[in-house]
């Protein structure tokens, strides 16, 4: 990449120089002309039609240096535009990478963000939901856990019921998250989303108590594909749950810990993809 821009600074600041120069040298004939047609009217030292022809000759090329200076541009700016998403992509794959070590750790939970991920995806392309919408989905599935990082490993995995304490920790995870993705900019609507993955639709959950539609729709979204694999998946305290157990739960959470709609369209999807109960 850098030979090619090395390739184009000359050229670019050749064209201008040139412009410049014609635009002077276009300057000082038509100062002439005029000279000549006040002093010396008789004098015909350079025809009316060879100026003209002159005059749109520069006009052509003056133009059309314009378009390949746009073109140039253009061709600048999408080129910056592939090197910072680029430059994105590569912090993000950075940070799920450091999810995947902590994943990797415990065999319960290994492949749990690809697969609250790819449960999130599905959900929205049945949903009919914009690719926009589908990336940030799949960036915030991702990322929805990096929070846990920060929490140690005796607490997530622990067998025996949870004191207060340890419980405050688990629930501290989606703003630990924040905290991390912070410096991230780009990654606003992730971190609303992966903030509010834990609320609840009835306003019982964290870290807020938001409730209904003070929740965002990925949120929404990424909570149920959440719930569903927590479930579907064994933990250090108990066994997956059975299927026919994982349907009566995601009915009975309609309207209190989940979306109805988005339970609905997932139950629903569930029939037409039994690929997803895949571990």
């Amino acid at each position: 990449m850098d030979n090619r821009e090395g390739s184009r600074r000359p050229y670019h600041s050749v064209s201008k120089a040139f412009k410049l120069v014609v635009v002077v040298l276009l300057f000082i004939i038509t100062l002439v002309r005029l000279l000549l047609l006040v002093y010396f009217p008789e004098t015909d030292i350079v025809s009316d039609k060879v100026l003209l022809f002159i005059l749109l000759f520069i006009s052509l090329y003056l133009w059309i240096q314009e378009l390949r200076d746009r073109y140039y541009l253009q061709r600048l700016h999408e080129e910056l535009k592939t090197a910072h998403e680029q430059l994105k992509q590569a912090e993000i794959d950075t940070i799920a990478s450091l999810i995947k070590t902590e994943e990797e750790k415990d065999v319960n939970t290994r492949g749990h963000s690809e697969r609250v991920t790819k449960i999130a995806l599905a959900i929205a392309e049945e949903m009919g939901l914009d690719k926009k919408t589908k990336d940030t989905l799949s960036r915030g599935g991702i990322l929805h856990d990096i929070g846990k990082i920060g929490i140690k490993d005796a607490v997530l995995h622990k067998i025996e019921k949870l004191t207060e304490e340890e419980w405050e920790l688990i629930k501290s995870h989606p703003q630990k998250a924040i905290d991390i993705l912070e410096p991230l900019k780009f990654l606003a609507i992730e971190r609303n989303m992966i903030l509010n993955h834990h609320e609840r639709y009835d306003g019982s959950g964290y870290p807020a108590g938001r409730k209904g539609n003070e929740i965002c729709r990925e949120a929404l979204i990424l909570a149920v594909a959440d719930a569903f694999d927590a479930m579907n998946s064994s933990r250090a305290y108990r066994q997956a749950l059975p299927r026919e157990k994982i349907i009566s739960e995601l009915k009975n959470a309609r309207n209190t810990q989940l979306s109805a709609e988005i339970v609905d369209i997932f139950l629903k999807l569930l029939e037409k993809r039994p690929e997803l109960w895949e571990k």
